[in-house]
């Protein structure tokens, strides 16, 4: 290691050596920004909006879980779509209303029309026994 380090010496004060017999400030180089990378930066905090409203009227309208089944499907084939398509902003925003879907069902806000009538069908299956 202290090899190295003298080597990396030796040639430094060799080099500013140099730069003063040739009066040679040394600078740091300048570019400009390529532009096209600029752009290309840019894009990648742009928003692609989802149709919320859309999605929030037909989640609006499931009343039961094989509604809430399909929606899914659904939204899970537009997001694998997205990420086929480089549209990864769109693709973490339906990945993240399929989330709230699930959560909501798990909440049991869409099993709540199935209730009465699995307690229907138990009375009348326990009357038989």
């Amino acid at each position: 290691m202290n090899q190295a380090i003298d080597e990396t010496n030796r040639r430094r004060a060799k080099q500013v050596s140099y730069n003063k017999e040739n009066n040679i400030t040394p600078m740091s180089i300048i570019k400009s920004v390529d532009m096209e990378l600029a752009r290309i930066v840019e894009a990648d905090y742009v928003t692609i909006p989802v149709d919320d409203a859309t999605l929030d009227a037909a989640a609006a309208n499931i009343k039961n879980e094989q509604q809430l089944a399909e929606m899914l499907q659904q939204l899970e084939t537009q997001m694998r779509e997205a990420a086929k398509k480089f549209e990864f902003e769109k693709a973490a925003q339906l990945r993240d209303r399929i989330r709230a879907l699930k959560q909501k069902d798990m909440a049991g806000l869409f099993s709540i029309e199935l209730a009465p009538a699995e307690t229907s069908e138990k009375s009348s299956g326990s009357a038989g026994d």
